[in-house]
């Protein structure tokens, strides 16, 4: 019996000694995955455009995007609170404001309104909005009506004296986010011929930027005369890896090309620039929730 509660015992002690390595590593993904998604970084960029008017430069743009469901404090207080610090001369919110099974809609007005507060907002709708358009269609008209801008296939200027820029912002049909049965397998390509049935064709001689929901289609804004343009859509790649970035879109496509930071591209009317959020919202993994400030220089 002696022997017996030894043998016992050993083998206890060794399952511990198996069993607390991966309690502990489990404790401490656990851990990270948490404090992942509940961090907020603002993070800086330079924005270098060539065809920027002078007014322009130093200018300061903070690029929001996919907030979800996420709430960051009462009444969104400590975003709001990162916002104002930030200082931003411009505010776009590049879509995604709610998820598409959100039915309240107040706070989000109220979040809008206080953002407007801060610098001139410009808003347009991302897949989630154009999958719940009842809602969109009453959140915008509310909106509107305390002033902030949204774009909606359509233009608008920005005046910095006798400067300006010209801004246009995507509402996109849902086909290109997603089949209607929710799958995302062979969905079109967004082309320059599609935005110019949208949007129109843009004064190349002018400072053009675009709000679009989705980065993917990069070459296609290039291609159509956006200078800059402005996304998200992609959370960051969900979850990023060193020396690799963000390994998944929410079309379930591996390692997308645009998920988070500035990239460029050679145009027609010269060096294209997308700037990218990873967003606020969703689930994340190595990969904190993003206000993306854009700093305007010159492009020599």
């Amino acid at each position: 019996l002696h022997k017996e509660y030894r043998r016992q015992r050993q083998m206890c002690i060794r399952d511990r000694s198996y069993k607390l390595p991966l309690f502990a590593a489990a404790a401490f993904l656990g851990g990270y995955m948490l404090i992942s998604n509940r961090q907020l970084r603002v993070n800086e960029y330079e924005l270098k455009v060539s065809k920027l008017p002078e007014n322009f430069v130093g200018k300061k743009i903070l690029l929001l995007a996919d907030l979800h469901k996420k709430r960051y404090g009462d009444n969104f207080n400590n975003l709001v609170n990162s916002c104002i610090a930030a200082e931003p001369d411009f505010i776009f919110f590049a879509g995604d404001l709610y998820s598409r099974d959100e039915t309240d809609m107040i706070p989000k007005l109220a979040l809008m309104k206080r953002l407007k507060h801060i610098a001139p907002t410009y808003y347009i709708f991302g897949n989630h909005e154009t999958d719940n358009m009842d809602n969109a269609e009453a959140l915008a008209l509310k909106l509107t009506e305390c002033g902030v801008h949204i774009l909606r296939n359509n233009m608008e200027q920005i005046k910095i004296g006798e400067d300006h820029i010209n801004i246009y912002g995507t509402q996109l049909p849902q086909r290109f986010y997603r089949n209607e049965d929710f799958s995302h397998h062979d969905l079109p390509q967004i082309t320059k011929d599609e935005l110019t049935k949208l949007l129109g064709e843009p004064d190349r001689s002018e400072c053009n930027f675009l709000l679009s929901h989705t980065p993917l289609a990069f070459r296609a804004y290039a291609d159509w005369g956006a200078d800059v343009t402005f996304s998200g859509h992609c959370h960051g790649g969900v979850i990023r890896l060193p020396f690799i970035g963000g390994i998944l879109s929410p079309e379930r496509k591996f390692f997308p090309r645009y998920t988070k930071g500035i990239y460029e591209l050679n145009a027609e009317q010269g060096l294209a620039k997308l700037a990218v959020t990873a967003g606020l919202g969703k689930f994340r993994l190595n990969n904190p929730s993003e206000i993306m400030i854009c700093t305007l220089e010159r492009q020599e």
